[in-house]
């Protein structure tokens, strides 16, 4: 249930007919602080303060107005584990009657649409920013692709696979990612491959930073030199 619908009539024909019936059911509510079906509207979760309208109230303490006794708030729907954990206690706990979890979350979409202009005006105006960036792995990947079957995400899909010797394409991230980190968590929750990363993208690095960058870049190039000299040195 979106939390639009939750205070449209969600809380008195959903939660609190199940409370009523005593049905044992378990409802996720999707908080993400508006109403999304029409427009995004504020409505009395959301967070942002609103001069005419009544916002920042909490819908877990509403279903427990109307007599929930077992509910979980979730601050980070894309912690997949802890989500995970959260829907298995709500499906096995003995506790009778409706079991209602709070999934409370921006959506990371509407997030880039606030965020990102914000973020290249101070980089046009030569500031520091630090964007965050997520991929794969080719060299680790397995080519499995049980992460985009999971996730679903549309910015994660298939690439060659550069080593010759196999034929399955590797997943990769492209340029459409906003960096909310999914990919990774459902990969890593499900124990799928270590092969997702997390970098930074630095605009308008300082001297620290860009001598840093430097020093790697030389000491990698070193170390793959001298790699590259030993495989040929083997094969001759």
């Amino acid at each position: 249930m979106g939390d639009g619908g939750f205070w449209h009539n969600g809380l008195t024909s959903g939660v609190g007919n199940a409370v009523f019936n005593r049905t044992d059911s378990v409802l996720v509510v999707i908080d993400n602080a508006y109403t999304a079906a029409t427009g995004g509207q504020d409505i009395l979760s959301s967070k942002a303060t609103n001069k005419i309208r009544t916002t920042k109230l909490s819908i877990a303490d509403a279903v427990r107005g109307v007599g929930v006794k077992w509910v979980r708030e979730i601050k980070n729907t894309y912690g997949v584990a802890a989500m995970r954990d959260t829907l298995k206690d709500a499906l096995t706990t003995p506790e009778k009657g409706p079991k209602v979890i709070v999934a409370e979350s921006e959506c990371a979409l509407n997030k880039q649409r606030r965020v990102k202009p914000a973020m290249q005006r101070l980089a046009k105006e030569g500031k520091r920013v630090v964007r965050e960036k997520f991929g794969v792995d080719a060299d680790t990947c397995t080519g499995d692709h049980s992460c985009i079957r999971l996730s679903g995400c549309p910015s994660l899909t298939v690439a060659p696979n550069p080593d010759p010797l196999r034929k399955d394409p590797v997943a990769t991230v492209i340029e459409s990612c906003i960096g909310c980190g999914l990919c990774g968590e459902v990969a890593h929750a499900a124990r799928l491959c270590p092969s997702f990363y997390r970098a930074e993208v630095i605009s308008n690095p300082g001297r620290w930073e860009q001598w840093k960058t430097k020093f790697r870049r030389a000491a990698i190039g070193f170390l793959q030199r001298r790699i590259d000299r030993r495989l040929a040195g083997t094969t001759v």
